[in-house]
């Protein structure tokens, strides 16, 4: 991936929205906000969608910033020269920890894709991750990602082909009615739970983007003044998503109860009438979701040199983690996407004050930063056991906010101490 500014070409502000939101078609848009819906009910897909939203808006004035700069063409290159060489290493674990939850989550969303098909969902997921681990190994990546714009469109029309087939071909109302007869409780708004819904799902998907490498590389070549409208028409549109997958999911359970958010997607591509259709759709979205797992290790190539011989040589235990031991624990701890996206959150929660200062500061920063981090991510974990996800976030990104200002004090006290 190419990182240097003046050697690319850059994005006006149509072509990074396409761009940003070719990138950021993943399992967390298309299955997690159905998920927070059926959990949390209509408030849940309205938060998640709104979170997106405000997520990249929030991005405006620290692209901003970090442009009027112009330090550096890459995040590793503002990072390395922000931190002490120990720091360096230690966040660069960080990126990675980060990289390997993105991974996470798309071979999860592969695996609920081929739920309908019969296959067990760890099973696919083992599947998404071998095929794609071996693309990667053996094949350039290049050839594929070049058609990362062409799948936004085929996505959105994808979404509104099974629009309007679950609610013009069978009627609205007759949907509506399914819904308050088995399921009233989704239609219920909890106006209370709102405030603390949006604010954990914006804090983690903030954290989320800070994080991502090929997110940093589009917005350090785009045109400087098209940044704002770029991000904000991101925001918009990629807030349809979810918001679409979440009204998909409706039309599938009015008819009656299911059993798990699988059989909902279950339902929803089973319901045609010819199997053909049934396949193409789930092989298209596999499609989609392949690209966007493959951008992650380019990620991983981008953070460690493609040629480096420890990544090569930590390639195949990279690969037997995620083929063989993650699914398994997806499956021995019954985790579902939601629960995922709640322990992501809290790393990413938890990262997000620590990113904040490295770009806003241009003091070098030493071994607080991974440290707030990890006491951050690790305080957020300790209460997801015992609490619910949304606060779990709010802890990480409070615990982490703490470690840094108790560092801040102490670095001041003991220059005052100096002088």
């Amino acid at each position: 991936m190419n990182t240097n500014l003046s050697k690319s070409v850059q994005y006006g502000f149509g072509l990074l929205s396409i761009a940003i939101i070719s990138r950021w078609t993943s399992g967390n848009a298309v299955f997690t906000a159905p998920e927070a819906f059926l959990r949390y009910g209509f408030i849940g897909t309205v938060s998640f969608s709104a979170a997106g939203a405000l997520a990249f808006l929030a991005l405006i004035p620290i692209i901003t910033r970090i442009r009027s700069s112009e330090e550096s063409s890459s995040f590793p290159g503002i990072m390395a020269s922000r931190l002490s060489e120990p720091a360096l290493k230690w966040m660069k674990r960080v990126l990675l920890l980060a990289i390997f939850f993105g991974m996470t989550v798309m071979g999860f969303a592969a695996g609920i894709l081929v739920f309908p098909l019969g296959t067990p969902v760890p099973v696919g997921m083992s599947l998404f991750f071998l095929f794609g681990f071996l693309a990667a190994i053996f094949f350039r990546l290049k050839w594929f990602t070049r058609f990362s714009m062409l799948k936004v469109g085929i996505l959105f029309l994808i979404m509104i082909m099974i629009l309007v087939h679950a609610y013009m071909l069978e009627g609205i109302e007759v949907v509506y009615n399914g819904i308050r007869l088995y399921h009233p409780y989704l239609l219920y708004a909890e106006w209370e739970i709102l405030p603390l819904l949006l604010t954990a799902f914006t804090i983690a998907m903030l954290g989320h983007l800070l994080l991502d490498l090929k997110m940093w590389n589009m917005l350090l070549k785009s045109k400087r003044e098209k940044l704002r409208l770029g991000l904000s028409m991101t925001g918009l549109i990629w807030s349809t998503i979810p918001f679409s997958f979440s009204m998909i999911a409706l039309s599938a359970i009015y008819k009656g109860g299911f059993q798990n958010f699988y059989s909902v997607f279950e339902k929803i591509f089973l319901r045609y009438e010819h199997f053909t259709i049934t396949i193409l759709l789930i092989f298209i979205l596999m499609v989609i979701f392949f690209e966007t797992f493959l951008s992650q290790i380019h990620s991983l190539y981008v953070l460690y040199d493609r040629n480096d011989l420890k990544l090569n040589k930590h390639m195949w235990g990279i690969l037997l983690l995620f083929v063989a031991a993650i699914p398994c624990l997806t499956y021995l701890f019954l985790i579902s996407l939601l629960d995922l996206f709640f322990i992501s959150g809290v790393f990413f929660a938890a990262a997000l004050p620590v990113i904040l200062q490295i770009l806003w500061s241009r003091k070098k920063k030493g071994l607080l930063m991974p440290a707030a981090v990890l006491i951050g991510t690790l305080s957020g974990w300790t209460f997801l056991f015992f609490g619910e996800g949304p606060n779990s976030i709010l802890i990480g990104c409070g615990s982490s906010l703490i470690a840094l200002l108790i560092g801040w004090f102490a670095e001041n006290r003991e220059a005052v101490h100096h002088d």
